[in-house]
């Protein structure tokens, strides 16, 4: 065995012990024990950093004595690919996964050392519980340290597919999410063993929960990016099955987010967030075990693999133990308040919960119908693109609704009053933009309803800034601007959830411009020839060809034209990867001209041997403002994390000795 395999053994033993040592030191209440648990944490930690180094040292070096290392690179791959390769198969993406239980798991320890947490060892035991299941693996069932014999004197190549930037980022943005969640699912789990379900297991996860969730929307946005760019279809999102599996936890977490204000506001839907957080992180081995199981084809997926009986004997485990936690502590999980009226903002957040699971349910039959039918009557039948966009798109407009009119709601009860005067501006000027819409044009009913309920989400969110910063003013006679720095600094937690929001609502923008008004073109071009689409008009000037080390490329030049007026030259290109084993594969790279209206798209179809080519292009309007509605999502989520570090700091022993020391001297001074 190799030095890898061996700290991954280690690692192993170090997390049984850990179980031991934990359940032996909460039994017995040996504080020793417990601490001896702590230090074999952190020693697994270690072990797998140091595996994880040793792998993508064999890679760097191309040891092709190890499989693994054999089948996802070359001699001729990048070395920024040849690192990537680390976690882009099956055994280096699980030991990946591995890693980051231990990172977080320490990081988790050395994060509450100083805490007076009820909930500490137990959460660390389940983390170690779930590490515990993932070492099995990646010792016994997809080692990513098996030996190769006899060593082929190169590798097989990674994927062309996979040699892009966002496939550098994308896998480890899925995975710090699924991972993520995993801590406020051991806080679950703690809570219902302890049987405290107070609002405490929630203040301590809340943040971990923001940062998986956000670290997962992240990792979908750069998968659609990916496949935007990359696949040469000219979409983001094709319904996938694992595209579904990475968006099914995305929906409860998102749900979890919104729920847990409510308890720590109202005391209510303490059944909620505990089983939001638990159906979490299920659906995460879910997705999974989707992708690995071999039940389903996708051009993400892992193909056929001996590790889908493990992921569902261990999900099965998981839910079989939880659901006895909750049958034993259902009485406990029900709240002392109350819904006390309908409009309200806690009826809000219930109706949005209800929505996410109905939509999760619909998405997940969609996504499991080949195997369920499989299963039944002995051949797939696969629910198409068509089934998944009928149930999205009414489901989506009331989401996009309900988040538009949530600020003007106020918890409890919303009187008639109220939420005419927090309404009546956005509402009217809603209506207004939408008269606008239809008279430039817009007559796509779906396109206008849920164009005019976005405007509405981004008026109420204006006008509820404005209106802030207006009482401000005038209230203390400053400056605008000195008000509205003030108002965001004194509220900044609640402004950064409407920047959070704004970026769903410019998401949603994107999403009805490229379904709704998309324009597409094909023809086969001989040079000098041109052609239009929209306003554009594109000439197609010549082909030109390019030799490198792992791949040759193959250029189209279009030069762009719009209203007469030159713009660029667009560069569609075939790359073309030859490998070691006498195999070529081809990837499409298209050329896109992004603005702020919208995005013009060339694909190189095809080309042939009398120089002519043929062309697909697309006009997909707003598509930029998907990734800006993302980038704003993010600096919302940051914001509030920042912000949640300074508070706890402020607030620490050592920060008030400092304080209590600061204001010992002045007073020392001043007498």
């Amino acid at each position: 065995m190799s030095s890898g395999h061996y700290l991954l053994l280690l690692a192993f033993i170090s997390s049984a012990y850990v179980i031991w040592a934990g359940i032996s030191g909460i039994k017995l209440k040996k504080k020793s024990l417990l601490r001896s648990a702590e230090l074999a944490v952190y020693s697994q930690f270690l072990l797998i950093t140091l595996s994880i180094f040793l792998l993508a040292n064999a890679f760097v070096s191309r040891d092709f004595s190890f499989r693994y290392v054999a089948e996802y690179s070359d001699r001729q791959l990048p070395l920024l690919y040849t690192l990537s390769a680390v976690y882009a198969g099956q055994a280096g993406s699980l030991l990946f996964w591995t890693w980051l239980l231990t990172f977080f798991n320490a990081l988790y320890l050395a994060a509450s050392r100083n805490k007076n947490d009820a909930f500490r060892n137990y959460v660390v035991g389940v983390i170690n519980a779930v590490t515990f299941f993932f070492l099995i693996l990646v010792n016994y069932a997809t080692n990513p340290f098996e030996k190769l014999s006899p060593v082929p004197p190169d590798g097989m190549g990674l994927n062309p597919l996979l040699q892009n930037p966002e496939m550098i980022l994308h896998p480890p943005s899925l995975f710090l999410g699924f991972v993520g969640f995993t801590i406020p699912f051991a806080y679950a789990i703690a809570a219902l063993i302890k049987a405290d379900l107070s609002t405490e297991w929630l203040d301590r996860s809340r943040n971990w929960t923001l940062f998986a969730w956000i670290a997962l929307t992240v990792g979908n946005l750069l998968g659609a990016q990916w496949a935007y760019v990359e696949l040469g279809w000219g979409g983001y999102w094709a319904w996938d099955p694992v595209e579904n599996a990475s968006l099914l936890p995305w929906l409860t977490g998102t749900a979890l987010v919104h729920s847990i204000m409510v308890q720590k506001t109202r005391d209510l839907m303490r059944g909620w967030n505990v089983v939001l957080a638990i159906l979490t992180f299920l659906l995460t081995i879910l997705g999974t075990f989707i992708t690995r199981s071999g039940i389903i084809s996708s051009v993400h997926a892992f193909g056929q693999s001996n590790l889908g009986t493990l992921f569902l004997v261990f999900m099965l485990a998981l839910l079989a133990f939880a659901l006895a936690l909750l049958l034993v502590r259902i009485k406990k999980m029900r709240s002392q308040a109350f819904y006390e009226a309908l409009l309200s903002r806690e009826t809000s957040f219930l109706l949005l919960n209800i929505i996410f699971i109905v939509l999760l349910i619909m998405v997940l039959i969609g996504t499991l119908a080949p195997a369920i039918t499989e299963l039944i009557i002995g051949k797939q039948v696969t629910l198409g693109e068509s089934y998944f966009n009928r149930i999205a798109k009414p489901i989506g407009i009331v989401l996009l609704l309900l988040l538009a009119i949530c600020p003007i709601l106020s918890w409890r009860e919303t009187s008639g009053k109220a939420l005419f005067n927090r309404g009546l501006y956005p509402i009217a000027t809603s209506i207004l933009f939408g008269i606008i819409l239809y008279v430039s044009g817009v007559n796509h009913a779906t396109a206008l309803l849920t164009l005019v309920i976005g405007f509405l989400g981004l008026a109420i969110i204006a006008a509820e800034i404005i209106g802030a910063v207006s009482r401000r003013a005038k209230s203390e006679k400053k400056p605008y601007f000195i008000s509205l720095f003030q108002t965001l600094k004194q509220n900044t937690r609640r402004y950064a959830g409407y920047l959070i929001h704004v970026g769903v609502i410019l998401i949603y923008l994107a999403i009805v411009g490229t379904t709704a008004f998309k324009q597409e073109k094909q023809i086969t071009l001989q040079q000098g020839q041109a052609t239009s689409i929209g306003s554009y008009r594109l000439v197609y000037m010549g082909m030109s060809e390019q030799h490198q080390a792992n791949r040759d490329i193959l250029t189209a030049e279009l030069e762009v034209f719009k209203d007469s007026k030159r713009l660029n030259i667009l560069s569609p290109q075939r790359h073309f990867y030859h490998s070691s084993m006498g195999s070529t594969q081809y990837t499409t790279e298209v050329a896109v001209r992004s603005t702020l209206k919208e995005d013009l798209y060339a694909i190189l179809s095809s080309y042939q041997d009398d120089g002519s080519a043929t062309f697909t292009f697309m006009i997909n309007p707003l598509q930029i403002w998907m990734w800006i509605g993302g980038f704003a999502m993010v600096i919302g989520v940051l914001i509030i994390l920042i912000q949640a570090a300074r508070k706890k700091a402020a607030s620490s022993p050592s920060s008030n000795h400092r304080q209590s020391a600061k204001s010992a001297f002045k007073k020392d001074s001043s007498a």
